[in-house]
């Protein structure tokens, strides 16, 4: 490869990358950002709303993959300029997660107390928590619009408007529940039901401005007609790549609610100081996150116009600068893990356990770069299965057998399950990078 040839590739991945890095730069300051207000209430509400906002998350992933398989090919399409095709998947995929939305939304409502009484989390943790999670996936039919219709204008190339999106629908989740936990501006001060409001309305606002951006001539085109018009042949299409992916995402967030489950039993300073290390340790994850988009969208592109060994040569090197930045990313929250810990909350024993787990979140920051980027890789391909597999091995074989033991049953403290975890992204890098380069994908 010459060097003319490598500086175009790395200028066409930095150019899909950034607007998904400092996307997902945004969502983490807002989320630390209103982590942190709920954190000034006490460990038991900042517990209750990280809580909230992973069972909601963890639950709408699952049916957003159906954005993860129209983005696969949307980006194949794309590349071969097939734009008429391109808008029938994105108007079905559309109708998928709308339908997809409002079934979860009823399941939450119905099922929170029932799930929440499952776990080991403190009766005052669950209260608070049953209500949040209420008022949340609520609101989970237009979280999963604005996450299927950034995940398509990804897949055309188009990183830079989600980013706008996401920079405006976050801003929003910011003032409104800045406003409402403390009481500003004449409203009442609501607490942690506050934040939960402030991060829903966000949603509908991220769905909505989503739908109005597909709609313009100059990205899809998107008709009323091309969403309430069932086209089986073209959902049939989105479902093979898609189910694969939604099984990854059962396997990852069910998983992360077991996960979770587990650790609620360690007390509310430790489970609130795990809650704030996932939120530091998620600054880290942004340059992986947005080079895994850039594998994905280049590989599915350049397959659809017939040069797989282009596909491959971008994947590498789209691996390579990950790998490396989130290596210095890691180093970094090493470094100011205290004082990065200490903007949550004011109680030194939550400060102290929450500095360990990022320190050991060190070790997986590499690991996790790879996972990212080769499992972005293959799913660009349309090959969604590996992926699949190997979260469903580190997670259920690996990680949440290790938790168990370590945590139930030999009592070991939090930061055993950070180690375990930085175990499990390490088999499952190894195993992406042997699929990935036995080009079986390429078929």
């Amino acid at each position: 490869m010459s060097l003319a040839i490598k500086q175009y590739m790395n200028r066409q991945i930095i150019k899909l990358a950034w607007p998904v890095i400092f996307e997902g730069v945004v969502i983490v300051a807002v989320n630390v950002l209103i982590t942190a207000m709920v954190g000034r209430l006490g460990a038991v509400p900042l517990a209750a709303v990280g809580l909230a906002v992973m069972m909601q998350f963890s639950a709408a992933m699952i049916f957003a993959a159906a954005g993860t398989g129209a983005a696969a090919i949307v980006a194949r399409e794309t590349g071969a300029c097939h734009w008429q095709e391109v808008r029938k998947i994105t108007g079905q995929a559309i109708l998928l997660g709308s339908g997809l939305g409002i079934a979860l939304a009823v399941l939450g409502l119905v099922m929170a107390k029932p799930i929440l009484d499952l776990t080991a989390a403190d009766p005052e943790i669950n209260r608070l928590a049953t209500v949040l999670v209420k008022i949340s996936f609520g609101f989970t039919p237009f979280f999963l619009l604005m996450s299927i219709g950034n995940a398509i204008l990804r897949g055309m190339g188009r990183t830079r408007i989600a980013f706008y999106i996401t920079i405006f629908s976050n801003t929003l989740a910011l003032i409104i529940a800045y406003t409402l936990v403390f009481g500003y501006a004449g409203m009442p001060a609501l607490g942690p039901y506050g934040a939960a409001w402030g991060l829903g309305v966000s949603q509908l606002a991220g769905g909505l401005a989503a739908l109005a951006v597909l709609r313009r001539r100059e990205t899809v085109g998107l008709a009323l007609r091309d969403i309430l018009t069932v086209d089986k042949a073209v959902i049939q299409r989105i479902v093979a790549i898609s189910v694969p992916a939604a099984l990854e995402q059962l396997a990852m967030q069910g998983g992360r609610m077991v996960f979770m489950f587990m650790l609620a039993g360690v007390g509310a300073v430790q489970f609130a100081a795990h809650q704030i290390a996932v939120q530091i340790e998620s600054m880290s994850f942004m340059p992986g996150f947005g080079f895994s988009i850039a594998a994905m969208t280049l590989v599915g592109q350049y397959l659809g116009k017939g040069m797989p060994h282009r596909a491959e040569q971008f994947a590498w090197l789209t691996n390579k600068i990950a790998f490396w930045s989130m290596a210095v990313m890691g180093v970094i929250i090493f470094v100011f893990a205290r004082p990065l810990a200490a903007l949550f909350i004011d109680d030194p024993a939550v400060i102290y356990w929450g500095s360990l787990c990022v320190m050991v979140a060190v070790l997986e920051q590499p690991t996790i770069a790879l996972c990212f980027v080769l499992g972005g890789a293959l799913r660009g391909a349309g090959d969604t299965r590996w992926p699949m597999y190997v979260t469903t091995l580190g997670v259920w074989l690996i990680r949440l057998p290790l938790v168990y033991v370590f945590i139930i049953v030999w009592g070991y403290d939090i930061t055993a399950a950070w180690y375990i975890t930085a175990g499990d992204f390490l088999i499952r890098s190894a195993i992406l990078w042997r699929r990935f380069g036995s080009r079986k994908w390429m078929k």
